[in-house]
C-alpha cells in the first residue's frame, strides 16, 4: 500500500518514520524539505505538493498545527482535493476543529474519498516510542482498512464515533490536561513560597487526590529548570481556543478553562510561545519571588 505523510514536524518526523519502518511505500511532504531529511535518508520518497501525494498514494496522513494548515493542505491550488481519486482514504492526525474536519469529509465524499480524524496524545516522547493514544472518528470500516498503519504509530487506538468525534475526544483531553498544568503551577509555587520541600510535596501529591498525568510528565522538567518543548505554549493556547469554541457551540459554560486560556495568553505575550507548556509557571514564579526547582527532578 502506498502511504503519504504530510507534516514532518516534531511529531510527524517520528510518526512518518514508524510508517516507513513498518514496510509501507512512503511518500512525504512538508513546507520545508529539510524537515524530512531524516525519513528521506531512510528510504521515503519526496513529493513537491500535497496534490502530488494524493495522486500517488491510496492513504494520506497529515500531522499539522491546526485548522488553517489543514485547510491549506486540503483546499490549496495544489492541495489534496486536487489529486484525490475514488477509493482514497485521508486520515488527519492533527488536533483540529471538529467543524473543520466535518467540512473536509463532506467535500471528500463528493469524490468518493473516505476521511477519518485521528488526533494523537502522548507528546513527542510517545511519538518517538510508538506509545501514542489515537482517537479515531469516522466510518468504522474505513478504520479497519488503515488500522495496521495506525498501529505502527501508536499502541492505543480508540474508535470514538462519527467524523469529528476523534477531535472532540482530543480537545476535551487537552482541555483537562492543560488546566491541570495551570493548577499544578499555582500549587507548587504556593508550596515553595510557603516553605515546604518541593520534592517531598511532589512525592505526597503523586500518591494523593491531587495526582495527575501533568504532575508526572511536566513537573520533573520544571524542577530541573527545563522549559523546552515538548508541547509548545502556542499549540496549547490553540487547543484551549478550539475547546472553548466547541464549548460555546454546545452551550456549555467553561469558566475555569477560560481563566486558564488567559494564563497561556499571558505566557505567549511574555515571549514564551515556543517554550514548553510547563513554562507557564515562570510568570507565577516572578510574581511570587520564588522558583520551583530541585536538584533531583524525578
Amino acid at each position: 500500500m502506498r502511504v503519504g505523510f504530510i507534516g514532518i514536524g516534531a511529531m510527524g518526523r517520528h510518526m512518518s518514520g514508524h510508517v516507513l519502518e513498518a514496510g509501507y511505500d512512503l511518500t512525504v511532504h512538508d513546507l520545508r524539505k529539510e524537515a524530512a531529511a531524516g525519513v528521506l535518508a531512510k528510504g521515503a520518497k519526496w513529493a513537491n505538493t500535497p496534490k502530488e501525494i494524493a495522486e500517488n498514494c491510496e492513504v494520506v496522513l497529515t500531522s499539522l498545527p491546526g485548522p488553517p494548515e489543514v485547510e491549506a493542505v486540503v483546499y490549496g491550488a495544489n492541495g489534496l482535493s486536487a489529486g484525490w481519486k475514488k477509493g482514497d482514504i485521508y486520515v488527519d492526525m492533527s488536533t483540529n476543529s471538529p467543524t473543520t474536519i466535518r467540512k473536509v469529509a463532506e467535500v471528500a465524499k463528493t469524490k468518493a474519498v473516505a476521511v477519518l480524524d485521528a488526533p494523537v496524545s502522548g507528546g513527542t516522547r510517545g511519538a518517538e516510542s510508538k506509545r501514542l493514544t489515537i482517537m479515531v472518528g469516522g466510518d468504522a470500516t474505513t478504520l479497519e482498512k488503515v488500522h495496521e498503519i495506525l498501529a505502527a504509530i501508536g499502541d492505543k487506538i480508540f474508535y470514538v464515533g462519527d467524523i469529528g468525534c476523534g477531535n472532540i475526544a482530543k480537545l476535551v483531553n487537552n482541555f483537562i490536561g492543560l488546566t491541570c498544568g495551570a493548577i499544578n503551577a499555582e500549587g507548587f509555587v504556593l508550596g515553595a513560597k510557603a516553605g515546604i520541600d518541593i520534592r517531598k510535596l511532589r512525592e505526597i501529591v503523586r500518591v494523593s487526590t491531587g495526582s495527575n498525568y501533568n504532575l508526572e510528565y511536566s513537573m520533573p522538567q520544571i524542577l530541573q529548570g527545563n522549559f523546552e518543548p515538548g508541547f509548545r505554549v502556542s499549540l496549547g493556547l490553540k487547543d484551549l481556543g478550539l475547546a472553548l469554541a466547541l464549548a460555546k457551540e454546545c452551550g456549555v459554560p467553561t469558566p475555569v478553562g477560560a481563566a486558564v486560556e488567559q494564563r497561556y495568553l499571558e505566557a505567549k505575550a511574555a515571549g514564551l510561545g515556543d517554550k514548553g507548556t510547563q513554562s507557564i509557571i515562570l510568570r507565577l514564579e516572578e510574581l511570587a519571588g520564588i522558583k520551583v526547582r530541585a536538584s533531583e527532578g524525578k
